[in-house]
């Protein structure tokens, strides 16, 4: 362990380092690390770390050179004052040791951030490198469990390695073992793959009944057909999931590995599967190859492998054979139905068009949003009869108020309205039409009951997807029916176990519920799963605050500001304002810079004020929420923010026009 003026003894250890930790730090976090050493010495670990005198000169530099050029992990400690370092012996060392990295195979784990306050990835003037792989948060030094046995996982994994490597799945036909084939190649061992399997639910063995469908590979020469994979996995998921007592994780949740770095056996324990399904395509013109084989995971055998060469027209049918041939493969005892054969013909460059809009769409922001709706739009003039095109449109449409503060309900609401009772007009049976319909009703026309109607729909056409639980699960916690809607929220999250919007909703309804202590975790759970997501933060923020558990709140808070993207002097205002006048003094600061912003923010201004007692400030804001058409109306009923508003005759009055009192 060394801070930039150099190591305390000599850093050289007897081991030679095959299994030694170097931590790395600024002078100012010495303390904090020395902590994070010991604890790791405790459990039998090797740290460098020698609390002797000697300090600096050639020989000194030349051991730590030494020390990084051998040890087994690298674990820099950032912080706040690591931040405010432009300069130190520790930015050396973290040069150095992102040179060896550069040497290590991609599967070799070694460099292991750790940051010990608030300061957010996004911030935290590291290396690109460092932001590459899977970081540790430890708060004030605290080292837990998770993290000591996260190091040793690491440690063994190092040693293991080349037998590892050298026993990988092959390629052989037949059932025999197979060597990894180029897309599989991808899911080498991923540093991440602890904290995968621990954001997975508790599980039991996997059903027999079950398969992972993973992003296919784009091998075309170009590499510019990601839209098409990304759409021709999904296409696939969908189809299987319409089989009767086959399991299928959602596409969020298996595409939740691609681009990282996992083994099968780690992504179908995350996933709770027994099989996995992994393929590749290369387009060329109107030609396509798909290759396709089927993994049993428990032996690492395959099952069956197929190779399907075909032009853009017959892409629909390469589907339904694909679907067909799992379901077969998987054997007529374990599976007693096909899969259902599609409803109606489409035009291949209608499809295309829709898989670039489908693709934009789930990037999930409002720029993507409107690429998306381009697409969508000229899929529609192609063919315009697409009710899957119409439903992407509607989507776009209906989400785009609540990714976007600067755009008008009342302007793309009735759009996506329009959208969508055209799509259901042409296909009654379109599950995803169903809940987009339920969307609009409940969170724009604020008509419960006709919502609820469509969510239901939404479920009985199509019980194994996520979002229709999802959503029905907000109907019913935001209109007081907790256990149901809970029930709900679960069960989308069990059926896409690392969405991280599943994750959230379910942390957003248990908050809403008031069990803010499992709201808490499960936020923090969605943290695990990606630490920029959305508002996650400021969501953890409102469940801290309604525990009255202000300095949580405060630091959540300061953390999603930063992955905003806000100044650090913006940011320290708040902790400045909460230090001097408590959490009244924060809740002013709050408002304050939310009001020189300007009206978008015109809920969280409203609930800020109710928080501080000003009833009349609070009420101008929900009035300009509810002209607004505001979407987050929807929580009023339950919502803890408002709960010094509740007797007031006007509370009563805007629960009665949102639908939610009499």
């Amino acid at each position: 362990m060394t801070d930039e003026s150099g190591p305390k003894g000599d850093p050289i250890a007897a081991s030679g380092g095959h299994r030694a930790v170097f931590l790395s730090y600024a002078s100012e976090d010495a303390e904090v690390a020395a902590r994070i050493g010991n604890t790791l010495r405790e459990a039998g670990i090797e740290v460098w770390f020698d609390q002797n005198e000697l300090r600096g000169g050639a020989a000194w530099d030349a051991a730590i050179r030494r020390q990084i050029k051998t040890c087994a992990l690298f674990v820099p400690v950032i912080s706040r004052n690591s931040r405010a370092r432009v300069e130190g012996y520790f930015r050396l060392e973290w040069k150095l040791a992102v040179d060896r990295s550069q040497m290590m195979a991609a599967e070799k784990p070694f460099l292991l951030p750790a940051v010990i306050d608030g300061t957010s990835e996004s911030d935290a003037r590291v290396p690109d490198k460092f932001h590459e792989v899977q970081w540790m948060w430890l708060r004030g030094g605290e080292t837990p469990l998770a993290f000591v046995e996260r190091v040793s996982h690491l440690l063994t994994l190092s040693e293991d390695l080349p037998a590892a490597a050298a026993g990988s799945l092959g390629s052989a036909r037949h059932g025999g073992p197979i060597r990894a084939s180029p897309e599989l190649a991808r899911y080498g061992v991923w540093p991440a793959g602890a904290a995968a399997q621990s954001a997975a639910p508790a599980q039991g063995a996997a059903s027999e009944k079950s398969i992972a469908v993973l992003p296919f590979v784009d091998m075309s020469q170009n590499k510019d057909q990601e839209y098409f994979t990304d759409g021709l996995t999904e296409e696939l998921i969908g189809l299987l999931t319409r089989v009767p007592g086959l399991r299928i994780p959602a596409r969020t949740s298996c595409f939740y590995f691609k681009g990282k770095q996992a083994t099968i056996a780690e992504i179908a324990q995350a996933l709770n599967v027994a099989h996995v399904l992994e393929g590749s395509v290369r387009k060329s013109g109107n030609t396509i190859r798909i290759a396709v084989q089927l993994i049993r995971v428990e032996t690492g055998y395959q099952l069956w492998s197929q190779t399907h060469d075909r032009t853009l027209v017959d892409i629909f049918k390469v589907q339904d054979e694909i679907a067909a041939s799992v379901v077969q493969s998987l054997s007529a005892t374990l599976l007693s139905a096909p899969p259902p054969g599609r409803t109606a013909s489409l035009d291949s460059d209608a499809y295309q068009l829709y898989l670039r809009g489908h693709f934009h769409w789930n990037r999930r922001s409002p720029e993507e949003f409107r690429k998306a709706v381009r697409f969508f739009e000229q899929a529609i003039a192609r063919d315009p009869n697409y009710a899957l095109a119409f439903t992407g449109l509607a989507d776009c449409y209906s989400l785009l108020p609540i990714y976007d503060r600067t755009a008008r309900a009342t302007e793309t609401m009735p759009q996506a309205k329009t959208a969508i009772l055209r799509a259901l007009a042409i296909d009654d049976e379109l599950s995803q039409a169903h809940a987009s319909l339920g969307l609009i009703l409940a969170i724009f026309d604020f008509d419960w009951t006709g919502a609820e109607r469509e969510y239901q729909r939404a479920v009985e056409l199509s019980p194994n997807s996520p979002v229709p639980h999802q959503w029905y699960g907000e109907l019913l916690v935001n209109t007081g029916r907790f256990d149901e809607g809970l029930a709900q929220g679960r069960l989308a999250v069990e059926l896409d176990p690392l969405s991280q919007v599943a994750n959230l909703a379910l942390g957003i309804q248990l908050n809403s519920a008031r069990r803010y202590p499992e709201a808490v975790g499960q936020l923090q759970e969605t943290l695990e799963l990606g630490r920029t997501f959305a508002d996650t933060n400021y969501l953890l923020f409102e469940a801290y605050a309604n525990e009255g558990m202000y300095s949580e709140a405060v630091a959540a808070y300061a953390r999603q500001k930063a992955l905003d993207g806000v100044p650090a002097s913006e940011v320290d205002t708040f902790h400045d304002a909460f230090a001097k006048d408590s959490w009244p003094g924060f809740l002013k600061a709050r408002i304050q810079s939310l009001e020189a912003q300007g009206p978008a923010a015109a809920d969280e201004l409203a609930s800020l004020y109710a928080r501080l007692g000003d009833r009349d400030c609070a009420f101008a804001w929900l009035e300009k929420c509810y002209s607004d058409r505001s979407a987050r109306l929807t929580h009023l009923k339950v919502d803890a923010r408002y709960d010094s508003l509740r007797a007031d005759p006007r509370f009563a009055d805007l629960l009665r026009r949102v639908g939610l009192g009499s």
